[in-house]
């Protein structure tokens, strides 16, 4: 059995600030599968035995066109579509975001492995209602980004939110143990009807997270970062507080932890290349 089971689609970023420019590999998977590798390199380095190496995989689809085979510890499923490509126009502290292309969804039949912990990282709408129904028989415990749920496109390519209520995904929540989304995305969640059904992980950028679960509400704090490119400070978030479930850790750890890793993301545009872990807190 796997310790963790990543969903989601790695993607081509393309992202505009001002005058500049910048082509990267994206998508949850790529940020997620980057902090496992980080973490068990330093278990490697300690030699914990209490903190045994975590032995995750992804399943992810990409296009002919992918270019970043290179940078991913394990390579996603080949398929004929183009790769899901996004580009983000940041203006001011406003991001805009259009989608260039999508690749294949991420059917029921790709789910092969049982896991401790599923991690759904989509990011359009990839991971489909039925394949959520195939990862809650297959893992003991369910975490989903609410960004992969709620996203849809227009004629235009541009991207925008539609009420969960109004999603073919609502009808499986009760499969979702943990449901994470941030500001922006909590005014398309009827949070305090959700929080009966799955915990809810609001994430707040500089002020940290809060913890939802029927009704009652857990503020955990954070320290403040300076913010370069806040793209995957969620990503980062999800598998933190993953990893802290994993280990037995309380919610306010696991948050503690979450909060910690979404902060490794703001500082810098891309994907951390190197990600260091406090030793008070895994």
């Amino acid at each position: 059995m796997l310790d963790i089971l990543i969903t989601g689609h790695c993607t081509h970023d393309i992202i505009v600030q001002k005058d500049r420019q910048f082509f990267r590999l994206g998508g949850p998977p790529s940020y997620i599968s980057r902090l496992l590798e980080s973490l068990n390199r330093r278990v490697k380095n300690k030699e914990k035995e209490s903190h045994a190496r975590v032995n995750y995989t992804i399943i992810s689809k990409v296009g002919p066109d992918f270019k970043y085979f290179s940078e991913l510890p394990q390579k996603p499923i080949l398929v004929r579509k183009p790769t899901t490509c996004f580009v983000n126009r940041y203006h001011s502290s406003e991001k805009v975001q259009e989608v260039k292309s999508i690749c294949e969804p991420i059917f029921p039949k790709d789910i092969q492995y049982k896991s401790k912990v599923g991690l759904i990282a989509g990011v359009i709408r990839e991971v489909l209602p039925e394949t959520i129904e195939r990862l809650s028989s297959l893992c003991q415990v369910i975490f989903c980004d609410v960004q992969g749920l709620i996203r849809k496109v227009d004629q235009l390519g541009k991207v925008y939110h539609v009420d969960l209520a109004s999603t073919e995904f609502y009808d499986v929540l009760p499969k979702i143990d943990f449901l994470r989304l941030n500001r922006l995305e909590s005014q398309f969640v009827k949070v305090k009807e959700v929080s009966r059904k799955t915990i809810v992980l609001l994430t707040k950028g500089k002020d940290g997270c809060t913890i939802i679960e029927r009704g009652k509400e857990l503020q955990v704090p954070t320290r403040p970062l300076l913010e370069k490119d806040p793209t995957g400070a969620g990503d980062l978030f999800l598998g933190g507080f993953a990893y802290g479930i994993l280990r037995g850790y309380s919610l306010e750890k696991s948050a503690q932890v979450a909060n910690y890793c979404g902060g490794l993301a703001v500082g810098r545009v891309g994907i951390p290349t190197k990600i260091k872990i406090g030793e008070n807190l895994v």
